[in-house]
């Protein structure tokens, strides 16, 4: 691709030009930038402390990052989701000790599973599997899968970063830090969601394929999914996305690498009398 589609702007113009092409009186939640930190390397300066977010699930960090306007830094000692710590590579998906601490789902439970629970599905199909002190609701908590095989074959789809080589992962609006995103992050509504596709497709002709299943929609849908195969992905969020991480319900995901984003951004400017976005109802 080349910079006649849009490559070669900062995240903090395209940011901006995203939410131009909406007008401003359009309700619009703000492109959220996720920058993975493999092991070895620094955090970025200007970020929030670790400890002043202990035990918020990524998907809540992300929200808040949106909201808040600030950058907020997950890693294995505040990550309040250990799904999310084996998605974004923080964690082994094999680990058999709980992470210690207070962390925001698993204090939902009778007895802290492990990252080994989550990946071998008895957090999932707590019920049939006899691992009720894993359920989030009360002893009439079904799980979220039937048997354990159903939980098994739905881990086997979510994509993570395995082996765990992350230290951290960053969530963070473009105002806040002057840095490239692997990751660009969009809540939109489903009419929002039309223009962004249309914009991107205007340039490429490329149908968009969505993969998800209503289970770590932030960390591995949104974000370890365009990471790892390098293309844009959707979900629906999920119910910890939903309940612990506060989106809304009218609101869908999107999941992108910085460079698709880009290109969305030109094509959605290029295409404004294409696809007029007023004559939408």
């Amino acid at each position: 691709m080349n910079d006649s589609m849009g490559t070669g702007i900062s995240f903090k113009e395209a940011s901006t030009r995203f939410m131009g092409v909406f007008g401003e009186q359009e309700l619009l939640v703000r492109p959220i930038g996720v920058k993975l930190i493999p092991k070895g390397k620094d955090i970025p300066q200007g970020t929030k402390p670790p400890g002043e977010y202990q035990g918020i699930a990524w998907c809540e960090a992300v929200k808040i990052a949106a909201t808040k306007d600030e950058a907020i830094v997950i890693n294995r000692d505040n990550v309040g989701c250990p799904a999310a710590a084996i998605a974004l590579g923080l964690v082994d998906e094999y680990e058999k000790k709980p992470l210690g601490g207070k962390r925001k789902y698993t204090n939902m439970m009778k007895e802290t599973a492990s990252p080994a629970d989550f990946t071998q599905g008895f957090v999932y199909a707590c019920k049939e599997s006899d691992n009720m002190q894993f359920a989030l609701f009360g002893k009439e908590d079904t799980g979220r899968y039937e048997t354990l095989g159903v939980a098994l074959k739905a881990v086997s789809g979510m994509t993570a970063i395995q082996p765990a080589i992350m230290d951290a992962a960053v969530a963070y609006p473009a105002d806040k830090l002057d840095m490239a995103p692997d990751v660009v992050i969009l809540g939109v509504t489903p009419k929002q969601t039309l223009l962004a596709i249309q914009g991107y497709n205007f340039l490429t002709g490329s149908r968009f394929e969505m993969s998800t299943i209503g289970i770590r929609a932030v960390c591995a849908d949104l974000t370890a999914l365009p990471f790892l195969e390098q293309r844009m992905n959707g979900s629906f969020f999920c119910l910890g996305a939903r309940a612990l991480g506060g989106w809304e319900g009218d609101l869908l995901g999107l999941g992108m690498p910085f460079s698709i984003f880009q290109i969305m951004v030109s094509g959605m400017e290029k295409s404004a009398h294409g696809f007029p976005y007023k004559a939408y109802h």
